[in-house]
């Protein structure tokens, strides 16, 4: 995981302001932590789609762009400065730029965009191999490339993404380059040839647009709004789905403007479609009574959200929850005389440089143009189980809890972030506590030897290269250490990445919770498109994978009926 604090201010910045977006409730846009304080009057849809993230933006853009009546619904507020952000250091100057990851608000994350306005923006575009039989995915699904192609189209990647076409603060790739070099790697630009992910490594790609974060905000959301049959609701939380059986006639909101009950209701034929992430998504099933009966169970002993339990006998007994997988990944921390580690990141939101803000002000070119992260590489393994996993890297500037008895020259510092990628088989769970708040109840990380063992060979191959850069050195872990001890003792709160796929896996009914046009299975009307259900981890950061997935979910519920 690259450390938040870590990441370059400008990751969540934003373009020029447009046009007003089409919301359902008037929004006060001085601050990003503004509360909605108007609501429109109540309509019905043929589409609601719940979460503006990923997977919920391109799905809305798609459906409305087919001419359906969409509502999204966001947890959260604005983000950018097109979206309503208006969160920004002084310097800025009240140029129009937004930054929405050092928010005061603690819960930043509920914003337009979800994770993609707030990430470190990494754009992996997705390998054949990642919508294969092999990786889980229904043999509908293996014909997928024209769907990344259309992605594409839409948000093309970058690795130059400063406006000027420069690479700045590049002191790290060369060193990291130099060092998987004398492994046998080969430079490539990574996402001209997505297949190619073994022992290969490139400058870091982003989905960052003229200097400024892009991302499904900038591109499917900028079109969607520009619909009159497409409708943002912000600050609204999903409680449930309301449900007559299998069928699905609306959802359950916590927004009381609009009715004493919240509930927004479907047009007949009707869809609702849940993107909420592997854990809103999750905890909106468990409320609505769908999943394992130990979850249901505790909605039920819970006096408020039992009363919008359907009746036992339409309960649904689904695997929500289960096969859950995220990239453990382990922090390595060196030093080299040729780096600069930027103060590691720690003034740039108070007192940046003064010529590195000069210059992103001027024509957002620069440093700030771009994320930490410098560059990225991959390398397969194969295990003694015969299963082949990758270990992917990224490097970047500056390190995050650092802790080592060795002196260092912390202006030298930098980070090389290994994880364990696509093929890992230990898998975790998602549920619920006794106050409905979504967790973790069995960690995905490592769970068994064989992934534990790769990837202690996979960083064993870094660390034993050090001694081919002159002056580079390892800091963290320290010379007491073995890579295996570092490994064992990792702190689990630090080990996993934040991308989480499998909770509400697609697949074959009695083993997943949709089906191969992503409806839950045992309903009618109601579906899935978010991270939740991919099957296994994608070769990268997973946020092209899931627009991608968006894109032909998409396709596959329009092709099917419903939604007059």
């Amino acid at each position: 995981m690259i450390p938040l604090l870590t990441l370059c201010i400008f990751n969540a910045l934003s373009g020029l302001a447009l046009a007003p977006l089409t919301t359902a409730t008037a929004i006060n846009t001085n601050t990003a932590n503004a509360k909605a304080t108007v609501s429109a009057a109540v309509a019905s849809y043929d589409y609601i789609v719940v979460g503006a993230g990923a997977g919920g933006i391109v799905v809305a853009d798609r459906l409305s762009e087919a001419g359906k009546s969409v509502l999204l619904i966001e947890r959260g507020g604005p983000s950018t400065w097109e979206t309503g952000g208006r969160y920004a250091p002084d310097w800025t100057e009240g140029q129009e730029v937004e930054e929405s990851l050092f928010a005061d608000n603690g819960t930043f994350w509920w914003c337009d965009g979800g994770g993609t306005a707030i990430n470190g923006g990494l754009y992996w575009i997705p390998r054949d191999a990642d919508f294969s039989a092999d990786a889980g995915w229904p043999s509908s699904w293996t014909s997928h490339a024209q769907y990344t192609a259309k992605l594409e189209e839409r948000l093309p990647s970058t690795d130059a993404p400063s406006t000027d076409g420069l690479r700045y603060l590049e002191q790290v790739a060369d060193v990291v380059g130099e060092l998987l070099d004398s492994q046998g790697y080969t430079q490539v630009t990574i996402n001209d040839d997505p297949n190619n992910k073994d022992k290969v490594y490139g400058y870091s790609a982003f989905d960052l647009i003229d200097g400024k974060r892009g991302g499904p905000v900038a591109s499917y959301l900028r079109t969607a709004t520009a619909r009159s049959n497409f409708v943002l609701q912000q600050y609204t939380t999903v409680l449930n789905v309301v449900r007559d059986g299998s069928t699905i006639t609306g959802v359950k909101t916590n927004d009381t403007s609009i009715g004493s009950d919240g509930i927004i209701s479907l047009n007949e034929n009707g869809r609702v479609i849940l993107s909420a992430g592997s854990m809103g998504t999750s905890r909106i099933l468990f409320r609505s009574g769908i999943g394992p009966v130990d979850m249901i169970a505790l909605v039920q002993g819970d006096a408020t959200a039992s009363a919008n339990l359907p009746t036992e006998a339409d309960w649904i007994s689904l695997p929500v929850g289960y096969n859950v997988s995220d990239n453990p990944s382990i922090n390595l921390v060196f030093t080299h005389p040729d780096v600069d580690s930027y103060d590691n990141w720690a003034d740039v939101w108070a007192s940046p440089r003064t010529v590195d803000a000069a210059q992103y002000l001027a024509d957002r070119s620069g440093v700030f143009a771009q994320t930490s992260p410098r560059l990225n590489f991959w390398r397969s393994y194969e295990g003694d189980d015969g299963v082949t996993r990758w270990l992917q890297g990224t490097a970047r500037p500056g390190a995050a809890s650092l802790t080592t008895s060795m002196d260092y020259n912390e202006t030298q510092i930098f980070t090389i972030t290994a994880y364990l990628s696509t093929g890992i088989t230990s898998r975790g769970r998602i549920g619920i506590d006794s106050s409905l708040t979504a967790r973790t109840i069995e960690d995905p990380w490592l769970q068994n030897d064989f992934d534990k063992n790769i990837l202690i060979q996979g960083i064993s191959d870094i660390v034993n290269s050090i001694g081919n850069v002159s002056g580079l050195t390892m800091i963290m872990p320290d010379d007491t250490t073995t890579v295996e001890e570092y490994i064992n003792n990792y702190d689990t709160s630090s080990l996993g990445s934040n991308h989480w796929v499998g909770a509400n896996t697609i697949g074959d009914e009695g083993a997943a919770v949709v089906d191969e046009n992503t409806k839950v299975y045992g309903t009618d009307n109601l579906f899935i498109v978010d991270a939740s259900i991919i099957p296994s981890l994608p070769i990268g950061n997973p946020q092209g994978a899931i627009m991608s997935t968006a894109e032909q979910a998409a396709a596959k519920i329009l092709a099917s009926a419903g939604g007059s």
